[in-house]
C-alpha cells in the first residue's frame, strides 16, 4: 500500500471521525444529520442528470429507506449516549453484518481470519457496550448496534447497485430520498432545517469529502487493505474525546480495531 493511500485512508478515517464527534456535539443532531445528507447529495447532483440510475430504482428506493434508519438511529443514539460508547460500537459492528449476511445470503465461506476477527470485534464491542450498560446508557447501545446493522445493509446495498449504474449518481438519489423520508418519518418541522444549516453544512461538507477520498485511496490500493485502514476512524473518534476515555473503551476500541481489519482483510 502506498504512502499516498495511506495518507489518504488516514485523513478519510479522520474526517469520519470528526464530522461524527460535530454531529454529537450539536444541538439538533437529528436536524444536522438530515440537512448533512442533503448537502453532500447537492455536489453529485451533476451525475444524476448525466448518468441517472434509474434503471435500479427499486435499490435506491431500498438504500433510501435504509439511510433514513441511519440517520434516525444515529441521531437518537447520540442523544442518549456519549461519543466514545455510540461511535465505536455502529462503526465496529458494521463490517461483522457485512460479513454476517454475506455468509447468509450470499453462501461465502469465511476463513480462519474472518472467524479470529469476528470473535475479537465481538469481545470488543462487549467491553464497550459494558461501559454503557453500567452508565445506564442502555437504549444508546439498542440504538448504536442498529446503525451498525443498517450500515451493513445500505453496504450491501452500495456493493450490488455499483456493478449496474454510476456509484456517485446512485449515492446522490439515496442519500435525497433518505433524507426526505427522514423529515416525513420523524415528522421534522423545516423550522428545525434552518436551524440546523450551519452543524449539517459543515458535517455534509466533512462527511462528503472523507467519502471522496476513500473513493480516491480505492484507486490507489487493494479495496481489503483501503478497509482495514479506514477501522482506524474508531481510535480517532476516541482520540477526540479523551476526557471521557477509561481504559475498558480503549480497550475494547482497539480490540475491535483489529478484529476488523481481520474481518476485512
Amino acid at each position: 500500500m502506498s504512502a499516498s493511500a495511506v495518507l489518504l485512508v488516514l485523513a478519510a478515517s479522520f474526517g469520519h471521525a470528526l464530522w461524527n464527534a460535530r454531529t454529537h456535539s450539536g444541538a439538533d443532531r437529528l436536524g444536522t444529520l438530515v440537512v448533512s445528507f442533503y448537502v453532500g447529495a447537492l455536489w453529485l447532483t451533476p451525475w444524476v442528470v448525466l448518468d441517472p440510475p434509474f434503471e435500479v430504482w427499486w435499490l435506491f428506493l431500498i438504500n433510501g429507506l435504509l439511510i433514513a434508519s441511519y440517520i434516525t438511529a444515529l441521531a437518537a443514539a447520540y442523544d442518549r449516549g456519549e461519543l466514545a460508547v455510540v461511535y465505536p460500537i455502529a462503526r465496529g459492528s458494521a463490517p461483522l453484518v457485512v460479513a454476517a449476511l454475506g455468509i447468509g445470503l450470499l453462501d461465502q465461506v469465511p476463513s480462519a481470519l474472518t472467524g479470529v476477527g469476528a470473535v475479537l470485534v465481538a469481545i470488543g464491542l462487549m467491553l464497550i457496550g459494558n461501559v454503557g450498560w453500567n452508565t445506564g446508557r442502555r437504549q444508546a447501545l439498542v440504538l448504536a448496534l442498529t446503525t451498525g446493522v443498517v450500515i451493513g445493509g445500505y453496504t450491501l446495498v452500495d456493493a450490488r447497485a455499483v456493478k449496474d449504474v454510476n456509484g456517485w449518481a446512485f449515492f446522490a438519489m439515496s442519500s435525497y430520498l433518505g433524507a426526505t423520508f427522514a423529515i416525513i418519518g420523524n415528522r421534522l418541522p423545516i423550522e428545525r432545517l434552518r436551524a440546523s444549516l450551519r452543524s449539517g453544512a459543515a458535517v455534509g461538507l466533512a462527511s462528503s469529502t472523507s467519502y471522496a477520498l476513500i473513493l480516491l485511496a480505492y484507486t490507489r490500493a487493494d479495496a481489503a487493505n483501503v478497509v482495514t485502514l479506514r477501522s482506524t476512524s474508531i481510535l480517532f473518534g476516541l482520540a477526540l474525546v479523551p476526557l471521557t476515555l477509561t481504559r475498558p473503551l480503549v480497550v475494547g476500541a482497539v480490540v475491535t480495531v483489529v478484529g476488523v481489519a481481520l474481518v476485512t482483510l
